[in-house]
């Protein structure tokens, strides 16, 4: 087969300061061009042996257009060893792409294809271990199992495109990641950021896929930004990313299974994790999914999954491997054996319905936001001893603001401060609430100068609102009627107001008592709110007198 040209298109030099923690990386890419001139229209190709221009530790395949059934094998030279057996990559989350492999210093790669593409490419990573060091200080909550921060894999060398999402914890999905298997305990980290940088730079997401990291010798690493006590919806299971935990095993378990200290790891941070979350390691759980991509099942049907499922069971992919996959009944065993009970004996009777209320109507600000409900079973009885999820809703999912525990009614109350008002629900393993709206009142106080003014003149009214606001109205009203009993409008003027404060001078034209109102009106952040009335009396001879206040 003749030699088709390789051209280098890009190198994309993003490595960080050499102070940084954590492994050094960069990206390099090449253009492979005959991967659209198949001899035989839609038939399978060989490339011939690429030689980037440097080692590489990560690469993946790209192109901008092939069928969707197309399959991609990869072999890497390794310097010291020569070449590596083939081995399929996976799909990534798009028909445009192959998930990132391992090459742990490679200088030449062969590709297989089933059938022809169009604008092939490669993509690189190139990761460099910084000197030894002392490791970071590694802060976990009780219970929680050993995890190794982004901080120690280089994360800063990797940061997320914008703020994480939050979903919710249902389930989790095991994966693999497609690599060679002899590697050290010492490259996990250089594994981690080099998938890092291949799913930021070369498919373009916001972070790694993957929410946590397992490497064969037991190793447990953060894996999306956000917190790995937080439910962050990842990239790893399409249609399913918002439900779920994704768990990538580091190498390819399709002829080889996985060891068992990756197995324990597993099963002691699954163990953790999902009844965390309020979800319990066993049984089965039906989700809706929400197709696209490489998903098995179309938009809007209801899937059914054990609570740890393998990629394959919600997308088209082989994934983790056959040997991992046939290991996930044990790993199952092994997680039941160390989750806590998900309720106490005296819990009764299983979920069928959640409610969510406001305590009140409103809530002035800072006051905390307080909401109660009830979990109830198919018959009405109230379920006890369960955990109840309290959520917002904001642009980036529901995100959770506390958990308590049902009382032995099923009744259970939280409260959780606010800045502004939300929309929320209640959770409680498959069960939910609808959602209810909670208000939060912006809180105004202000307070007169003087309680007597020249008429013509103006009174001065100051104080402030919060949370912060770009003005407020100042109503005045001018006492009238045979008895003084009433007041009228005399007019509205909008005072601006600077870090929550604001000052609003008050001409009153006329003699006679005032009643001053500052009010806000409310918008779509916090509810109206209003300060306590103001009384100046406007006089024709000379004033006097202290400041009148209210809040």
């Amino acid at each position: 087969m003749r030699r088709f040209p390789l051209v280098v298109l890009l190198a994309l030099l993003f490595a960080a300061p050499a102070s940084a923690a954590g492994p050094r990386a960069h990206d390099f890419e090449l253009a492979v061009d005959g991967a659209a001139k198949a001899r035989a229209a839609g038939g399978p190709w060989t490339s011939p042996v690429l030689r980037p221009a440097r080692r590489f530790d990560v690469f993946g395949a790209r192109w901008s257009r092939a069928p969707e059934d197309v399959h991609v094998e990869a072999r890497v030279r390794d310097p010291r060893h020569g070449w590596l057996r083939w081995v399929e990559l996976g799909h990534a989350h798009s028909a445009k792409g192959t998930d990132p492999a391992w090459a742990g210093g490679a200088d030449a790669v062969q590709l297989r294809l089933s059938r022809r593409v169009r604008g092939l490419r490669l993509h690189f990573v190139a990761v460099s271990a910084p000197p030894p060091r002392a490791r970071a200080a590694r802060l976990q909550a009780p219970g929680q199992p050993a995890i190794v921060p982004r901080a120690e894999w280089g994360g800063s060398r990797c940061p997320p495109r914008d703020d994480p999402t939050r979903g919710e914890v249902r389930m989790a999905f095991v994966h693999h990641t497609v690599n060679a298997n002899d590697y050290t305990a010492d490259d996990s980290r250089e594994m981690v950021l080099g998938i890092c940088r291949y799913h930021r730079y070369s498919n373009g997401w916001d972070d790694v896929g993957y929410n946590f990291l397992v490497d064969k010798y037991g190793q447990v690493f953060e894996g999306r930004a956000g917190g790995v006590d937080q439910p962050i919806v990842g990239a790893q299971a399409q249609g399913y990313n918002s439900v779920s935990t994704g768990i990538a095993n580091l190498g390819t378990y399709e002829d080889v299974p996985q060891t068992d200290a990756a197995l324990d790891a597993m099963a002691r941070l699954i163990a953790w994790k999902l009844p965390l979350h309020g979800a319990p390691v066993e049984g089965e759980i039906s989700v809706v999914s929400a197709g696209g991509g490489s998903n098995r099942h179309p938009n809007g049907r209801t899937v059914t999954f054990q609570r740890i499922s393998g990629h394959r069971d919600g997308n088209s992919t082989a994934c983790p491997g056959a040997l991992l996959y046939a290991q996930l009944p044990r790993l199952r065993d092994m997680a039941a054996g160390r989750a806590p009970a998900t309720a106490p004996p005296e819990a009764e009777g299983q979920p069928a319905a959640l409610t969510v209320e406001p305590a009140t109507a409103a809530f002035p600000y800072p006051q905390p936001v307080r909401v109660a409900g009830r979990l109830t079973d198919a018959t009405g009885a109230g379920v006890g001893g369960r955990r109840v999820t309290v959520q917002i809703a904001t642009s980036k999912g529901w995100r959770p603001v506390g958990t308590v525990l049902s009382a032995g009614d099923g009744s259970w109350a939280a409260e959780f401060p606010a800045t502004r008002s939300w929309d929320v629900r209640a959770v409680s393993n498959d069960v939910r609430s609808t959602r209810a709206r909670v208000v939060v009142a912006a809180t105004v106080a202000a307070r007169a100068a003087a309680p007597r003014v020249r008429a013509g003149r103006s009174a001065v009214v100051t104080g402030t609102i919060r949370p912060r606001k770009a003005s407020v109205l100042v109503e005045a009203a001018r006492q009238a009627g045979p008895n003084g009993t009433r007041f009228v409008r005399a007019f509205t003027l909008r005072a601006r107001s600077a870090g929550g404060r604001f000052r609003a001078a008050v001409r009153l034209a006329r003699p006679g008592l005032y009643r001053l109102r500052v009010r806000f009106a409310g918008d779509r952040r916090n509810g109206a709110a209003q300060a306590a009335d103001l009384l100046v009396r406007a006089v024709r001879g000379p004033t006097g007198g202290t400041a009148a206040s209210a809040g």
